[in-house]
């Protein structure tokens, strides 16, 4: 094959072959032996001149057992996304900081890896996952304080219970879309000045709805009781956060207008303070 035609052939999301990550001295830190390199160049800049994008980009990932709660790109630290196989779909898990440069000439030496690839679907799972690194906060700092501070009843933080709502949903949960103040961004100030939250619980209608149904539904109570707890006290109502809503929604069922709207939160808005993952778009 012609270095134009392994050119053309690379592809976002092509996998390197166990081969040629060796060579490469592409190997996973802690699991070697299920590592799988992933190119993660867009498709523009691998087909551009090498003299105008003479570098690509790749992740050294590896093999997991099953996708968990870091699917459809939750969060943009890890993500955990299914690779087709000719046995059945396989699980990846990538690390954002496991990137790592690869010159083009390099990676046109070799031929992407034929026997894993990326459907349409895990293709745009990937782009998302990858263009939300870079997008900015989209919630008042006012807001994620209130969550921050939240206390209910036990030793878990608020934020560590909720953390656990959503891996208890697994990969049937896509995103949680929070609906705030209808999309004004506003720093408030008193307890008695609330923010008014609605909540969507995404869950995916292509792979076992009734079971991605049940999910997304008890997902969508817990968060109510938890909200309740930390935010609505006996005697004095809301403080804070007032939850106006929180339901499961099919990823079929969500309009263009509730789109425009909505926006994805996550956990690492919270928990991360060296580095701000921020939301991204989901389709």
């Amino acid at each position: 094959m012609s270095d134009t035609d392994r050119q053309i052939s690379w592809r976002q999301g092509d996998a390197l072959t166990d081969e040629a990550a060796k060579a490469l001295n592409l190997q996973h830190p802690e699991n070697s032996g299920g590592t799988v390199v992933v190119v993660i160049s867009h498709d523009c800049d691998l087909t551009a001149v090498a003299d105008k994008e003479p570098v690509s980009e790749v992740i050294v990932g590896q093999r997991i057992d099953r996708l968990g709660g870091d699917s459809y790109g939750k969060t943009a630290r890890r993500l955990h996304i299914e690779y087709q196989t000719a046995g059945g779909p396989v699980a990846l898990e990538l690390m954002a900081t496991a990137k790592r440069p690869i010159s083009k000439p390099v990676l046109f030496a070799t031929d992407p890896r034929q026997d894993m690839w990326l459907d349409g679907r895990g293709v745009a799972i990937l782009q998302r996952w990858l263009a939300a690194r870079y997008y900015r906060a989209a919630f008042p700092e006012a807001f994620e304080d209130r969550l921050r501070a939240a206390n209910i009843p036990g030793k878990r933080t608020f934020l560590k219970k909720l953390e656990s709502i959503l891996v208890g949903g697994g990969d049937h949960i896509r995103a949680l879309l929070f609906d705030l103040d209808e999309g004004k961004d506003v720093e408030r100030e008193a307890p008695e000045d609330l923010y008014q939250l609605g909540i969507m619980v995404l869950y995916d209608s292509l792979r076992d709805e009734p079971t991605a149904a049940a999910a997304a539904t008890k997902a969508a109570e817990d968060l109510e009781e938890l909200f309740d707890e930390a935010f609505h006290l006996p005697d004095v109502g809301w403080q804070n956060i007032c939850l106006k809503y929180c339901d499961p929604v099919s990823d079929s069922a969500i309009t263009v207008a509730e789109r425009e709207i909505l926006k994805q939160w996550r956990l690492e808005h919270m928990s991360l303070q060296d580095d701000q993952p921020q939301p991204m778009i989901t389709p």
